[in-house]
């Protein structure tokens, strides 16, 4: 997703406890933050949330969230593959579990389980990570989770009767909740319902039963919200989307033949010139397929780009 503050990533933030329990199936007793950037340079990447959490039993484990909606150029297993690697040599220790919650429809081939293959086609590098296609969760399941917070879902699940499932989730968000912390996941409530009418539903019932009208913040949020939504889906396929693929030929050209750091920097600098999400799409293609640099490089020059130093 665009590096914005998201609805969704404001929800962790208030909610932390609640998806730490629910995406570990766990007991959870504390969960603290730390700076998301793992910088390894000259390619520092950005997660979207990694939480250090204690469970119940005292161990610590690293919790690794990323939220992609449709739109995107970046291919999420090699992205996911690149923050595994990133996120165990930095924190060496501390046991991982990393998922990925797809909103609106994306995700649809993603079955978290990847492989990249030796020159023998033997297995190589494996990796895998935790699948939550949002959009295919009923929304009765998120309400049988009884986790007030988890609620400003909603209206990213399936909603099979809404009429239903609305009031029940407002009810239980309401009564479990207060204060500021209502306020804001009923705010991130209705920023994260995609359907207009469902909004609408909610926002009703909001005023009608709670007598909670729309505050300063709630309509600050939701200006924010909807401005941040519309930029994020130009970026998401555009320039972000293009540099994140670039990035990905490179990772996947380091893991499956050792390259140097000179020969990163030469491979930088050739895809740099490469301008739309087609070609990108096909070199990375080529990256995965190629039985050696000197196949890679033949693709390149095919494509009328050269190598630094050529």
């Amino acid at each position: 997703m665009a590096a914005t503050d998201h609805p969704i990533k404001r929800l962790v933030t208030l909610a932390q406890l609640d998806f730490a329990a629910w995406l570990l199936d766990a007991s959870v007793v504390s969960v603290t933050t730390r700076q998301g950037e793992l910088t390894a340079m000259p390619d520092p990447i950005d997660t979207d949330q990694v939480l250090f959490v204690t469970l119940a039993d005292g161990r610590e484990v690293m919790l690794h969230l990323e939220f992609q909606g449709p739109g995107s150029n970046r291919p999420m297993p090699l992205r996911m593959l690149e923050y595994t690697t990133r996120l165990a040599l930095t924190y060496r220790n501390i046991p991982t579990h990393s998922a990925v919650l797809y909103l609106g429809g994306a995700g649809v081939h993603d079955t978290g389980q990847h492989t990249l293959l030796n020159a023998k086609g033997q297995p190589w590098v494996a990796w895998n990570y935790q699948v939550i296609r949002l959009w295919q969760l009923d929304a009765a399941a998120l309400l049988a989770l009884n986790r007030p917070a988890l609620l400003a879902l909603i209206g990213q699940t399936r909603i099979e009767r809404p009429e239903e499932v609305v009031p029940q989730a407002l009810a239980q968000l309401v009564q479990g909740t207060s204060g500021e912390q209502r306020e804001r996941l009923l705010t991130e409530f209705l920023l994260l319902c995609t359907d207009e009418e469902i909004a609408a539903m909610a926002e009703h019932i909001i005023t009608r039963d709670y007598g909670l009208p729309e505050t300063p913040m709630m309509r600050k949020l939701r200006e924010q919200g909807r401005a941040e939504g519309r930029a994020e889906g130009r970026a998401e396929g555009r320039a972000e989307g293009m540099e994140a693929v670039r990035q990905a030929i490179v990772q996947t050209l380091v893991v499956r033949f050792a390259l140097t750091e000179p020969q990163q920097a030469r491979y930088r600098t050739a895809l740099a010139a490469v301008q739309g999400g087609a070609p990108l799409q096909a070199l990375l293609e080529s990256a995965l397929r190629s039985a050696d640099p000197a196949a890679f490089d033949a693709t390149l020059a095919a494509a009328g780009l050269l190598l630094a130093g050529e």
